[in-house]
């Protein structure tokens, strides 16, 4: 026959309420951790704008071909968001803009200037960035590239304008330079 004796049970739970609580305590704070990490995304790097007058101002100065220190220069740019599917965490899928300012004559590029801003223009959104050197990537003589992620998440498949501000640190003239019409790819 069994017999429970309630009486030992209660001395027993509050011999050990300390160490039952504490238990509890780092329980509740591991859950609360786990859901915060979890559902954190990405930070954007740069500003999202809706800004009529930075659009008129970038549109109105923007060129298809600059000179910089005697050397005509274009904009080319590769925009895409990564749904490649792997790994253990979830895939950040967030705007990458890849830019290149190439030298259409194909001869040594100047460093006589700097890329000093990158603006992507999907209809009135703006994404503000300032994109990063890569120099251990090989390129080329006659480009120069340079990097920005963690932009919008817009849809893949659409056309925006990519502008890039540069800076002729000879004369210390500030250049707008734009490439139209680029796709933004769904890289899978």
């Amino acid at each position: 026959m069994y017999f429970f004796n309630y009486r030992l049970f209660i001395q027993h739970i509050m011999k050990n309420q300390n160490q039952n609580y504490f238990i509890l305590k780092i329980i509740l704070i591991s859950l609360f951790l786990t859901t915060i990490f979890a559902c954190k995304k990405d930070k954007l790097y740069g500003d999202l704008v809706v800004d009529s007058q930075l659009l008129e101002k970038l549109y109105s100065n923007a060129e298809d071909t600059i000179n910089v220190d005697n050397q005509n220069l274009i904009l080319k740019a590769e925009l895409y968001r990564d749904f490649f599917p792997g790994g253990i965490q979830k895939r950040d899928t967030r705007l990458i803009a890849s830019i290149y300012i190439v030298n259409i004559d194909s001869s040594l590029i100047s460093k006589k200037f700097e890329v000093k801003t990158l603006y992507v223009i999907n209809k009135e959104q703006i994404w503000i960035s300032n994109p990063i050197s890569r120099e251990s990537d090989p390129m080329p003589i006659y480009k120069m590239y340079r990097l920005s992620i963690n932009g919008p998440e817009w849809e893949t498949d659409i056309y925006v304008d990519v502008v890039v501000v540069i800076q002729d640190l000879s004369t210390g003239r500030i250049n707008y330079l734009i490439a139209r019409k680029q796709l933004i790819m769904r890289m899978v």
